[in-house]
């Protein structure tokens, strides 16, 4: 049997993204099976049904789902945002394939990036595109190589 995670610590956050979703509880479900965020905690609303989720990738790398307040909105939702998440613990390609491993399309595949990282893409249930980066890729790169190479003038 899995050891039980610890509880969740508490401290103040410098910045965190809220999400305004569809489906709170899928798109909850979908961020913590298919690609391992943590759940914090749930905000119920009237009913019982939750009107905010608390999620983690890392620390201070928190996430705010919460369900639309009026009447229901089709309109598209994510487009043209996208949230960085640094990969601390593991590898990006781990990431990916647990996502691929629950069914996922991945926007981008794993991929060495001119800037010394590695990173790869993938749409939430609602458009929201995100991105799983680590790096440095070549330790001890300086930064004026690195820029060099992003431009394309650069070895």
């Amino acid at each position: 049997m899995p050891e039980p995670l610890p509880a969740p610590e508490f401290y103040p956050m410098p910045a965190f993204p809220t999400l305004t979703v569809r489906d709170i509880e899928a798109s909850a479900r979908w961020y913590q099976e298919v690609l391992g965020f943590r759940h914090i905690f749930t905000i119920p609303g009237p009913g019982g049904g939750p009107v905010l989720v608390h999620l983690r990738w890392t620390r201070y790398g928190d996430l705010l789902l919460r369900r639309p307040m009026g009447p229901p909105d089709d309109r598209p939702r994510g487009v043209g945002i996208n949230l960085s998440f640094a990969v601390f613990e593991g590898r990006v390609d781990d990431v990916a394939e647990r996502a691929r491993a629950h069914g996922a399309h991945l926007e981008t595949e794993p991929r060495n990036q001119p800037w010394n990282a590695r990173d790869f893409s993938i749409r939430d249930p609602d458009g929201f595109l995100l991105t799983f980066t680590q790096g440095p890729v070549e330790e001890g790169l300086g930064m004026d190589r690195v820029i060099q190479r992003s431009m394309g003038t650069g070895p």
